[in-house]
């Protein structure tokens, strides 16, 4: 039987499933009802203006609550000695930049443009942050995992999405310095990598062996020292 910890964990990698999925949907919704922006060269952030914003915007927070439920579900159920601390960390703070990029709207400029606004400043720096922040995690998290027996035949699918997204934010960043109008197809790869990687992590640890295992007295405090 199930503890409550377990089912807990369980409960967390679900939510963060399907927020990874609203996410997906609600980002291919919008390239489909908004037409007037360019899918190479403009921003996906672009998207959370005007009267169908709303769709994107929404999508800022399923990612923020699908970041730190993915951050809570494997601090319960991925073995301590195959779990980055500092990468759950780091992945909580990612959720919360998603909010903030939500609150705080994107300027719309030409390609390469620097902010117009505070406001956008604000989502820029912000989103730049993230970006950082979420490659740096997703890499500690899974190069950890082979430490353990069930993660260790997983890990070289989640380190390479985790690599690659180190790649396309390189590109992603390269193509905004250079102004080059190819920023908004960048970027849209660089977060298709991320939200794979983070999918693929919250199906992987809904599955694992640590959601099913007998674990009434792991805690998260002792987890997090």
């Amino acid at each position: 039987m199930n503890s409550p910890v377990a089912t807990l964990g369980r409960q967390a990698a679900m939510v963060s499933i399907l927020a990874t999925i609203y996410f997906l949907a609600a980002a291919i919704t919008t390239q489909v009802l908004i037409t007037h922006y360019n899918v190479i060269s403009d921003y996906i952030s672009d998207y959370a203006i005007g009267p169908w914003g709303w769709i994107y915007a929404s999508a800022f927070w399923a990612s923020c609550i699908g970041s730190i439920a993915l951050a809570i579900s494997l601090t319960y159920l991925i073995p301590s000695n195959a779990l980055s601390k500092v990468g759950v960390i780091l992945l909580v703070i990612v959720g919360i930049t998603y909010a903030i990029d939500s609150l705080f709207p994107t300027d719309i400029l030409p390609p390469g443009a620097p902010p117009a606004t505070a406001v956008g400043t604000v989502h820029f720096v912000d989103a730049l942050f993230g970006w950082v922040l979420f490659t740096i995690s997703a890499i500690l998290l899974s190069s950890r995992l082979k430490r353990d027996v069930y993660w260790r035949r997983w890990r070289t699918i989640l380190f390479s999405l985790a690599w690659l997204s180190a790649l396309l934010l390189v590109v992603l960043v390269a193509v905004i310095v250079s102004k080059k109008p190819f920023g908004g197809v960048a970027e849209k790869a660089f977060i298709l990598d991320r939200n794979v990687w983070a999918l693929a992590f919250g199906l992987l640890v809904f599955n694992s062996p640590g959601a099913f295992a007998d674990v009434a007295r792991r805690s998260i405090a002792p987890r997090l020292r």
